[in-house]
């Protein structure tokens, strides 16, 4: 599926994640283990090399609504769909605004978003129980969540920035997958994508207090007088509460902060930065 690929466990501060680093030429992106050991999907998490933009959006920019040229962009998504064989004229885009809404996309979706005018708005995650609807989300350091109900053949991908972890969006897309699909959560397989770390994601008191009275302490740490928030253990929070088996998770130890130089992050660069995405299609 991802042609002539080096696939390598990737290691981050000493941990081996549960995501894999494929290589083909100057392309890198992910795929996630488990995922592809069910044969259900075809899916990535992008990186920053391999594509053709430059500049502050070098190389592989996946975010439209930039400076960087449209006919950059689309070269773009067409070197990693082609890579991972998904067709990238019927991508499904979400339009993310740090909410928790949900979207059921299908067959009458595909194309919205990158080839055609979108009316799917307000909406940072998407849902999909169709085959060939490839559905996408974007990030540059917020939390990406992926999910595959294996029984009911269904797939979730959303977007958790802060304001989205705490209005729970990881829960409500589980619940949405429950909802629409009749999706349990034993056969729901869930994983989270590189994104901000705690080790870089300080906070100011405000935003402390808000994730203390959602999560508690376990997801704070305060270092010189500065709060940073764990992200993470707040989605695996959301996991654990839903009912999700500890095997059925997959999470990536890997900082966009710190891995700058491979994947495109807001805060190291000031907000001077290109787009990863998050993609994911029935078989």
């Amino acid at each position: 599926m991802y042609g002539n690929t080096f696939i390598t466990k990737h290691e981050e501060g000493g941990f081996v994640s549960d995501f894999v680093l494929h290589t083909n030429g100057n392309l890198k992106y992910y795929t996630i283990d488990k995922f592809d050991k069910t044969g259900l999907v075809k899916h990535c998490f992008s990186t920053r090399c391999g594509g053709v933009s430059s500049g502050i959006y070098e190389s592989l920019n996946l975010k439209l609504d930039s400076d960087d040229k449209r006919e950059n962009v689309l070269a773009n998504f067409k070197i990693i769909c082609d890579e991972i064989d998904v067709n990238y004229r019927n991508l499904v885009f979400s339009n993310q605004v740090h909410d928790d809404k949900i979207y059921k996309a299908d067959k009458k979706d595909i194309g919205k978003g990158i080839f055609r005018e979108s009316d799917i708005l307000g909406i940072d995650g998407l849902i999909c129980g169709e085959s060939r609807v490839p559905i996408v989300t974007f990030y540059a350091d917020c939390v990406p969540l992926f999910f595959l109900d294996k029984e009911n053949k269904a797939i979730g991908l959303s977007h958790s920035g802060w304001k989205g972890t705490v209005k729970k969006i990881a829960k409500k897309t589980i619940e949405a997958m429950m909802n629409e699909y009749g999706s349990k959560s034993e056969h729901i397989l869930a994983a989270i994508g590189p994104s901000i770390g705690k080790c870089h994601f300080q906070v100011g008191d405000d935003v402390a207090d808000v994730f203390l009275e959602v999560f508690g302490l376990e997801v704070l740490d305060k270092r010189d007088g500065k709060y940073h928030v764990d992200l993470k253990k707040a989605i695996l929070m959301q996991f654990e509460e839903m009912g999700i088996p500890k095997n059925n998770i997959a999470c990536a130890d890997i900082c966009t902060y710190c891995r700058s130089d491979l994947l495109f992050s807001h805060r190291a660069t000031g907000g001077k930065r290109g787009g990863l995405a998050a993609i994911m299609e029935l078989i």
